[in-house]
């Protein structure tokens, strides 16, 4: 691998945890119900910066305009 691999890009469930501001434990629930992307390696999980970022893009609910009269 190049310096600036894919392997920098990764992070762990914790990180993730931190970096949400949630528990460990619903980090797991989300990856038990498949919501989050993730990488199983050597049975350890880790998460892509890159797909987290497109993740929140995804789940991002916009306020509400109100309407111009």
């Amino acid at each position: 691998m190049n310096s600036g691999s894919n392997a920098d890009n990764l992070i762990t469930p914790k990180e993730l945890s931190e970096l949400f501001k949630i528990s460990l434990a619903s980090i797991y629930r989300l990856v038990d119900k498949r919501a989050l992307p993730f990488y199983k390696i050597g049975g350890n999980l880790r998460f892509s910066k890159n797909d987290i970022e497109r993740y929140l893009k995804c789940v991002c609910i916009e306020p509400m305009t109100k309407n111009k009269l």
